[in-house]
């Protein structure tokens, strides 16, 4: 049976993303550890389905059993607005910069519209997308048990959230790698979003008493009726502001169905319809600007480049690694970090009791997660270069220790930003300000001691002008999630028993574990040095 030209290359367009994924794991662990991964995963995620479909199946079913209710399509319009937002945003930003090198298409004469669908459908192999798949898949299951009459609309209702979740991922994808070559404007920009959430939480947090409340407080019914007056008013506003969703519009249509509305129910779906068209017409536009190159990409005329001395061949290599770092978008995306971090503690997190506790060393632990990508794989920007860095007469001890000085100023400057916000912002004291930035420092030794035995175990390239494929592999992901919670608990939790049991030694105790984190670093650097030895040829034929 013949096959359309269209139907055709978006086959083979699938297929090209499969087969790059297959080939970066067989490439970073071998084809029988990646056969060996894809084994694991399968059976990991066989034993998750079903769970996941049963557990959000009940919740699908409690929502439909309960439909004539009005709050239930308020419910409905927010789960589905969770799965397809939130999933959206968060797995645009964590993994869904994962788009086929475009340069390498340029030549051919490829539709945009099949380019751009082809992104679209690779996206679901993602794993959030695919399990927000499979639990949306489950919802509306159980939601069709509970509400039999909404059975005929579901389809409908799983392929406007799910193309949502897709064409949000794509686009944030996206205007991720845009805006990072931007970083100026989005520095100014995040900086007023942080001072808008700054405003608005200081100015609606509620003006609790400071004084010591009695252990029995009796309440009368006056203020039992003003509590209710002031949560029927929070669900109110609650519940408009998730009247404006377009999940909302999907949900409802589903009431005026089971009313005998039918007219009235499609025409809610012109509204979430119609914002998927617009998400989809966004994101073809990057996909089309990202095939034909960006005009903007024009040399820019510079003065010569100034030579520079240094003391020893560790901090020449430093320097290098500094400016390979500062001229990525991976490392110039680190710098929005800090900005992000007091968003979330002046946004959703102001709210939460003893913030004068908690707010600098978790600001600190958030921005020890940042470096992570770079810290496990410190070789992988070098790429092609990692040829001539080896050639050159340098021991391995100095290479390792160079790569740590660059790094360290990196991550410093993010610190010296974060500093300075939680100052002007939180008003932070200097006291827990330099013990959370020696808390910083201990985690970064840390972590870089790991860094160093998996830049050599698994090395991979990264790209310096993109955000694409820059994830880690999975082993090295999972390595990472443990070795980070270790070091952040451990510190973390010096932090705070100090500052329970005696702020004042804060300083000096976080002095003393950040010295003892630098010997232990330190002791283990020649074995490290003599691994590096031995991996040479690995580094060469994995990145060069």
């Amino acid at each position: 049976m013949a096959v359309k030209a269209g139907l055709a290359v978006f086959r083979a367009l699938l297929a090209a993303h499969f087969q790059t994924s297959w080939n970066r794991s067989a490439r970073e662990m071998g084809r029988q550890g990646a056969l060996a991964l894809v084994i694991l995963t399968g059976l990991a995620g066989l034993f998750a389905i079903g769970p996941l479909f049963l557990g959000l199946g009940g919740l699908g079913w409690v929502i439909g059993s309960n439909f004539h209710k009005p709050l239930a399509p308020v419910f409905l319009g927010l789960a589905l607005a969770l799965i397809s937002i939130g999933g959206g945003l968060f797995g645009g930003i964590i993994g869904g910069a994962r788009q086929l090198n475009w340069e390498t298409y340029r030549g051919f004469p490829l539709k945009l519209r099949t380019l751009y669908l082809a992104e679209l459908a690779a996206g679901i192999a993602d794993p959030l997308p695919l399990i927000l798949g499979l639990g949306l898949l489950g919802f509306l299951s159980g939601l069709g048990l509970g509400s039999p009459a909404s059975i005929p609309w579901l389809p409908l209702l799983f392929l406007e959230t799910l193309g949502a979740l897709l064409a949000l991922q794509l686009l944030v994808g996206g205007l991720a790698a845009a805006l990072v070559k931007r970083l100026r404007m989005a520095l100014v920009l995040l900086a007023a979003v942080a001072w808008v959430a700054t405003t608005l939480a200081t100015a609606r947090r509620p003006q609790t008493s400071r004084k010591k409340e009695n252990p029995v407080v009796r309440v009368s019914p006056a203020d039992r009726a003003a509590q209710r007056a002031q949560l029927d008013s929070l669900v109110e506003r609650g519940t408009r502001l998730v009247s404006l969703l377009p999940a909302h519009a999907s949900a409802q249509s589903l009431a005026d169905a089971k009313a005998g509305r039918w007219d009235l129910a499609l025409f809610r779906h012109i509204y979430p319809l119609g914002l998927l068209a617009l998400l989809m017409v966004l994101g073809a536009k990057l996909v089309a600007r990202e095939t034909r190159g960006e005009a903007s990409s024009k040399p820019v005329s510079r003065g010569p480049d100034r030579l520079w001395s240094f003391g020893g061949p560790a901090e020449g290599i430093g320097r290098l690694h500094f400016r390979t770092l500062m001229s990525s978008q991976l490392g110039r995306f680190a710098f929005l970090m800090p900005i992000m971090t007091l968003v979330l503690i002046k946004g959703p997190f102001a709210q939460l009791r003893g913030q004068s506790l908690w707010a600098v060393p978790a600001a600190f632990a958030y921005l020890s997660l940042v470096g992570n990508n770079v810290m496990l794989n410190q070789f992988g920007l070098d790429r092609h270069g990692i040829k001539a860095m080896l050639l050159l007469p340098i021991p391995a001890q100095d290479l390792l220790k160079g790569k740590l000085l660059g790094m360290a100023a990196h991550q410093g400057l993010q610190a010296l930003l974060l500093m300075i916000l939680l100052a002007v912002f939180e008003h932070a004291a200097p006291g827990p300000l330099a013990a959370g930035l020696l808390m910083l420092g201990c985690v970064f030794l840390a972590q870089g001691a790991v860094g160093q035995w998996t830049s050599l175990w698994a090395p991979r390239p990264m790209a310096l002008d993109s955000l694409k494929n820059s994830n880690m592999p999975f082993a090295v992901g999972m390595l990472s999630l443990a070795t980070a919670s270790l070091w952040t608990g451990l510190f973390g939790g010096i932090y705070a028993l100090t500052a329970w049991l005696s702020p004042a030694w804060l300083v000096p105790v976080m002095a003393l574990a950040f010295l003892l984190a630098l010997a232990a670093h330190l002791a283990l650097l020649p074995t490290m040095a003599r691994y590096l030895d031995a991996r040479r040829e690995i580094l060469v034929e994995r990145l060069g």
